[in-house]
């Protein structure tokens, strides 16, 4: 997982408060840590996601949604106006789809009465079953107990007893020579693609150490995904994954069968060392379409439809091209191809005069090649 967002800012919401972040199409795990001891809504893009109950006691909840598009907002909002909403921290992380999602949890309940501890929330994905490791045991007079609910349904204990019959799991009924119990179960759901909580009930102080949620299959996203064999854009680049983002860039910058490969993946490194510097965003595709950082992405740029489109000339010549450029594009993601350019962050061609941000800067390599004319045309590449 990928963390995008982190907000460690607590704080007390007296009624209402937005929180906005940038991310692209994909799906996300949000952390939210709350307390508050009236009823509060959680938004995301307008949308109710789930009602937080009311505990003065620590809460935590995961959220797995689909988000499409790069502007997004997370919405906390008091139902109740002499009600108290204290947001602790919360993070956005991308997750990529699995037919499993495992999180480490690792918190102990802090130390009350039968209220809301962990819950999570599946927006629109199938449910097959969950995993859970879990570590309670028995006290004087009030002894550590759990109760699991999945869509309303109470979980409850094979140990059925008039007292308990609503409880998983009963830390009054281990032994005295053995009061702790690290326990791992799974319960099997088949529930189809909708809508799903699993709250985690805490009575005293149990430790949630792990958590495996299992789908069934790789959730697929709502939208459709661009690959190499249809790159065409959704009208967001937001839904490009990162080598066909990349790939995109290096096309439409050095298309030209004349431009040698050591220039691609020297553009393509100016890139990656941008998503790597903490000064620049930190997605590809964001550092990318950025506004006049790379030319071909210009609304008014005559490379602008090889952007969208690479294959819409139905040119044998751009279609090898192109799965060139999305080759190309995987190994400097992945480290395939080493950084020829030291680190370089920019980049201009002779074509252009040279730049303000170049005046009196030593470039940290030169690439000269013969251009469609039989000349020579060079791309200077610095570290700023």
């Amino acid at each position: 997982m990928e963390l995008i967002f982190e907000d460690k800012n607590r704080r007390i919401i007296n009624d209402k408060e937005n929180v906005n972040f940038a991310s692209f199409s994909a799906f996300h795990l949000f952390i939210i840590k709350a307390r508050e001891a009236k009823n509060a809504i959680l938004r995301i893009d307008n949308k109710v996601i789930f009602n937080i109950k009311p505990s003065n006691e620590l809460q935590i909840i995961y959220i797995m949604i689909f988000l499409q598009g790069k502007n997004h907002t997370l919405s906390l909002e008091r139902r109740q106006k002499n009600g108290s909403l204290t947001l602790e921290s919360f993070m956005v992380f991308i997750w990529q789809p699995n037919t499993q999602l495992t999180l480490d949890i690792n918190n102990q309940a802090e130390d009350g009465e039968r209220r809301p501890w962990i819950t999570n929330v599946l927006n629109k994905l199938s449910f097959r079953s969950l995993t859970y490791n879990i570590t309670y045991s028995r006290r004087k007079r009030d002894s550590d107990d759990v109760k699991i609910i999945i869509d309303n349904i109470i979980q409850a204990s094979l140990l059925k007893t008039i007292k308990y019959k609503f409880w998983r799991l009963i830390g009054s009924f281990l032994p005295l020579f053995a009061p702790t119990k690290t326990e791992t179960e799974t319960i099997t759901t088949n529930l189809p693609q909708q809508n799903h909580i699993i709250e985690f009930v805490a009575d005293r102080m149990p430790v949630l150490h792990r958590l495996a949620l299992n789908f069934g299959s790789p959730p697929i996203p709502p939208v459709r995904t661009p690959t190499v064999d249809d790159p065409g854009w959704t009208g967001d680049f937001a839904d490009d994954p990162d080598k066909i983002i990349l790939a995109r860039a290096l096309f439409g910058e050095a298309r030209n069968t004349l431009v040698p490969d050591q220039a691609r993946i020297s553009i393509g490194w100016v890139i990656k060392n941008r998503v790597k510097n903490i000064g620049w965003p930190k997605t590809y595709w964001q550092v990318i379409t950025q506004p006049l950082q790379f030319s071909s992405f210009n609304s008014d740029d005559p490379n602008r439809l090889y952007v969208e489109n690479p294959l819409h000339t139905g040119s044998e010549i751009d279609k090898k091209a192109w799965e060139h450029a999305y080759e190309i594009a995987g190994k400097i993601i992945n480290d395939e191809a080493t950084d020829p350019t030291n680190g370089a962050n920019h980049y201009y061609d002779d074509s252009i005069s040279a730049p303000d941000w170049a005046e009196g800067k030593i470039s940290a390599l030169t690439i000269i090649y013969k251009n469609v004319f039989g000349g020579n045309s060079t791309i200077f590449f610095f570290k700023l």
